[in-house]
């Protein structure tokens, strides 16, 4: 369980995240500097993950370390811009600014005491 928790903060707070980096958080999609930043992010959070877990949960999270950043960004922008996006992404992390930005401090301050 505990290993499932941290791989859905690994990916769920990058993704909230791309909503509060931009001037037009419905349009993020469209925006291909944060789309890439998003892709790096997630690529970082599950290389760490995976490095000091030696496993992923689900399974399926590999996908973030193992796709190359242009092909990550570039699913990323079309998920942000489909109906799944706006409603499983968009209204959550809109809904939620405050519990996003205390998991995303959690989450990192978490996985900084692991690189020290």
């Amino acid at each position: 369980m505990h290993i499932w928790q941290l791989c859905h903060l690994g990916m769920v707070v990058p993704l909230a995240d791309a909503y509060y980096q931009t001037e037009y958080p419905e349009s993020v999609g469209q925006d291909k500097l944060v789309m890439k930043n998003t892709a790096k992010e997630l690529k970082y959070n599950f290389k760490i993950l995976y490095e000091k877990l030696h496993t992923l949960s689900p399974y399926k999270m590999h996908i973030f370390r193992i796709l190359p950043i242009p092909i990550l960004t570039y699913i990323l922008s079309k998920t942000y811009k489909s109906h799944f996006g706006y409603t499983f992404m968009y209204q959550h992390a809109i809904k939620a600014p405050d519990e996003m930005k205390e998991l995303y401090n959690q989450f990192y301050s978490y996985i900084k005491e692991w690189r020290l």
